[in-house]
């Protein structure tokens, strides 16, 4: 017997402690979703498009718009709405595409992991989500900088234990 890939949804409710997300086709399906977990969950509309709500977050018992549009997400492939969102760095819009079918080891055009880009903007969560979906702490760019020498050069302690712990090596071992 096979296992099928989970069909992807347009849109994602993340837990208010982010363990938790689940796809869906309508907004309001969603919508509900997201309120029912109440205070911190969030609605993200993977398709939105540019300059449209993308995020909103359950707050006072109201979804209210969390201040990021979309890009024309969709046109381009969930590769690089991935990285997009790990440059916005924004956990749940980052989840929401990993639970969509990115790939953790997704390159931007010019062949930078996406790894890479979540060490570069100094978010945490980003990053450990990544690791989780199977990232490799040790992807280089096309001029060998690792998510270790990135991360010494900007001086994230925390960003270093986590690679570490991932199992991260410096470039020449």
């Amino acid at each position: 017997m096979s296992q099928s890939s989970p069909v992807p949804r347009r849109y994602y409710v993340r837990s208010p402690d982010g363990n938790a997300i689940a796809g869906f086709d309508h907004p309001d399906s969603a919508r509900h979703a997201a309120l029912a977990y109440g205070e911190g969950a969030c609605v993200i509309d993977t398709l939105a498009q540019a300059y449209y709500p993308m995020l909103q977050d359950v707050s006072a018992g109201e979804l209210r718009y969390a201040g990021f549009g979309g890009w024309d997400s969709g046109r381009h492939g969930l590769d690089h709405d991935l990285i997009e969102a790990i440059k916005k760095g924004h956990p749940a819009l980052v989840h929401a595409f990993l639970a969509k079918g990115a790939r953790a080891n997704a390159r931007d055009k010019r062949g930078s992991p996406a790894i890479l880009w979540a060490v570069g903007g100094g978010k945490i969560e980003p990053l450990k989500l990544l690791l989780q979906a199977g990232a490799d702490p040790n992807d280089k760019d096309g001029d060998g900088t690792t998510p270790l020498t990135l991360a010494k050069r900007k001086n994230r302690r925390e960003m270093l234990d986590i690679l570490l712990a991932a199992g991260a090596r410096n470039g020449d071992d």
